[in-house]
């Protein structure tokens, strides 16, 4: 990474605080007192906890010895650790824990008093802190959020029972509640749950439940025969479920029994136009000509963002371009400067004859960076904007942050192998930065060889034109030998890496993705087995592995539909959603196939990535190739064959 004038300062600092780093032996000895910690040795973890009493991590020690009595039932250090430590976020787990202990021990002083000194501790653990407040005295709000706690079947807490009971008491659940909760029930399709509701409803109401259940598995059928329901609460809340259900497999029935329904149900202007309004988006979703009426025709009052947007999508997609126009020009201000919305006016412009208008439109947006401004500037054939700045920091905020004891210690967890207990040290730490202290944590993340946080680190600072720190050529041994096995460029494997993980290795995603190229097990395991790779199980936080696996797998969705855009949705979405989507609008126009994919994450997803791949050939010193040709993949190269 390119530094400003500061480089010597940033490099001697960065060099001290590697040798005021405890040094490698004590770093043994803290994961050994962890070790013994763990297996109950207890005299051979305080032997080694007090060999290393400045040690930086040592505090960890202290917070796990805690939570391990804790375990036991015993709270008697809880407390100081709790408090001594608090600037460690490890200790927010010991919190938490104790707090479920003080409730189970009823101690709703000590607890009032936790919740007082950490407010934020509310949120983690939100039925401790219903039963606080109704201990200290708040009775209705306390009753209040019960409420919303029994309607979502939340799990209720021994502890929570005195609530419970005078919660009853106060006239809880009402048949209102009661409704509500068998809502959430039968959208989850739990309707052994439903039954155990339905013995509490008036007995007029209880032959509902049987043909809201029959409505699931045949809407059409049982919409049709829609009882008359004297409690508009019931009505609209089956007929949500029974027209949504109807809507996916068929909108344009349940946009007519909408209709039908109104008159029949009398329902709500507002239920009405909402239900017409999620009719007309999964329509647009599915690219069916008739959303674009639909769109159109709900009033005033139920548009917004999603309407006014899919509606020009749908305008692009069926190349309808005076009316692309006039859809984007009858937006917001807000939402009209949009750089996809200005790109594709000055498109529509373009094709309609009118590039004197065109033009200032491509040349506000190739005074930028990104998907749509690469775009313009190839549409007006000028260079891209590609130039790199440095992150620039004073000397005395570089030392500031090198010389906090958090940042000592997310460097400890770097040198450990942790590097999310390192970024969870460096949020903590950095949460409420300046920008400028900021600047200085992406010089020393840089300086670390730590890719992740100095990509974010220079988010945060608003150093986005530092494409060198920002775009790092990160495991390149790995991505180079992947590049000449699966025949995908570097720019492509690097683009992946830096959407899916931001290089990091040990990255796991709530639904359990894994690695540089966040890969599902079950996906890494079917690559692994094609490659004829000896190990049933690969090791996915392994960069070499997951680079080979990962680019494999990019490259077989590449060669399945031919365009990286196609391959990157496929990636991101799933192969069958892609041959879905293709099945419904063909890839002939890729740029509009791209600004219409029904996800609006795997959307950003290939914009971002097609974006990327224009940058790692950049910062290989290489001239970067069309991203109009790369988007439509072997469609644009047939079309390049027979243009010449």
């Amino acid at each position: 990474m390119r530094l400003n004038g500061l480089i010597i300062i940033v490099s001697l600092l960065c060099a001290s605080f590697a040798q005021a780093a405890t040094p490698t032996h004590n770093r043994t000895t803290f994961e050994a007192a962890r070790a013994a910690l763990n297996s109950n040795d207890l005299h051979t973890y305080q032997t080694l906890k007090a060999k290393i009493p400045d040690y930086p991590l040592t505090p960890y020690l202290d917070i796990w010895e805690a939570r391990k009595a804790l375990a036991k039932g015993s709270d008697s250090t809880v407390q100081d650790v709790v408090e001594h430590f608090s600037d460690i976020p490890e200790s927010i787990n010991l919190r938490v824990a104790w707090l479920h202990h003080l409730a189970k021990k009823g101690d709703w002083k000590k607890i009032g008093q936790q919740l007082e000194k950490f407010p934020a501790d509310r949120k983690r653990t939100p039925e401790i802190a219903m039963l606080s407040a109704w201990k200290a005295g708040d009775t209705k709000q306390a009753l209040a959020l019960f409420s919303k706690r029994w309607i979502k079947a939340k799990k209720v807490s021994g502890y929570t029972h005195p609530l419970y009971q005078q919660w009853q008491k106060s006239g809880h659940p009402t048949l209102y509640e009661r409704w509500l909760r068998i809502d959430h029930y039968a959208n989850s399709g739990k309707w052994k749950k439903i039954k155990g509701e339905k013995r509490h409803l008036p007995k007029d109401q209880q032959s509902l439940i049987s043909y809201w259940q029959k409505m699931q598995t045949d809407p059409e059928t049982m919409l049709n025969r829609f009882p008359a329901i004297h409690s508009p609460l019931i009505s609209e809340l089956m007929l949500n479920d029974g027209v949504q259900r109807l809507a996916r497999s068929d909108p344009a029935k349940a946009w007519l029994q909408v209709q039908t329904l109104a008159l029949k149900a009398g329902l709500s202007a507002a239920f009405l136009t909402d239900q017409q309004r999620q009719i007309a988006l999964r329509a647009a979703r599915r690219h069916m000509p008739e959303a674009i009426t639909w769109l159109n025709s709900l009033p005033a009052s139920a548009q917004n963002e999603d309407t006014r947007s899919w509606l020009v999508r749908l305008y692009i997609v069926n190349q309808q371009w005076p009316q692309t126009v006039a859809a984007i020009d009858a937006m917001p201000d807000n939402e009209r400067q949009q750089s996809n919305w200005l790109y594709w006016k000055a498109r529509a412009l373009e094709i309609t004859g009118h590039s004197d208008l065109a033009e200032p439109l491509y040349l506000l947006l190739a005074n930028d960076r990104g998907y749509y401004s690469f775009l313009a500037s190839e549409r007006l054939g000028i260079p891209l904007k590609l130039e790199s700045s440095i992150v620039d920091a004073s000397a005395a905020a570089i030392a500031e942050v090198a010389s906090m004891q958090a940042v000592h210690r997310a460097y400890e967890w770097l040198q450990l192998g942790s590097s999310n207990k390192a970024s969870r040290e460096w949020h903590f730490a950095l949460q409420d930065a300046s920008k400028e202290r900021w600047a200085a944590a992406t010089n020393l993340a840089s300086h670390w060889g730590w890719f992740d946080q100095t990509i974010r680190s220079a988010y945060k600072a608003d150093n986005l034109d530092a494409l060198e720190a920002r775009f790092p050529l990160a495991f390149e041994e790995e991505v180079r030998s992947a590049s000449m096995e699966s025949g995908l460029s570097s720019s492509e494997i690097w683009s992946i890496i830096r959407q899916e993980s931001a290089f990091n290795a040990q990255a796991v995603s709530y639904v359990g993705a894994k690695g540089l190229m966040q890969l599902m097990p079950r996906t890494a395991r079917a690559v692994a087995k094609q490659l004829k790779l000896r190990s049933r199980h690969p090791d996915l936080l392994s960069p070499e592995i997951n680079i080979r696996l990962g680019s494999t797998y990019l490259a077989e969705m590449k060669q399945r539909f031919g365009s990286l855009a196609l391959a990157a949705a496929a990636y991101n979405a799933g192969p069958h959603r892609v041959s879905s989507w293709l099945e419904r609008t063909a890839f002939t126009a890729p740029e509009a196939w791209v600004e219409a994919i029904p996800f609006n994450e795997t959307r950003r997803y290939v914009q971002q990535v097609m974006a990327f791949v224009t940058v790692y050939e950049w910062r290989q010193e290489k001239t970067p190739g069309s991203m109009i040709a790369r988007i439509g993949g072997e469609l644009e190269k047939v079309s390049l064959i027979q243009a010449h």
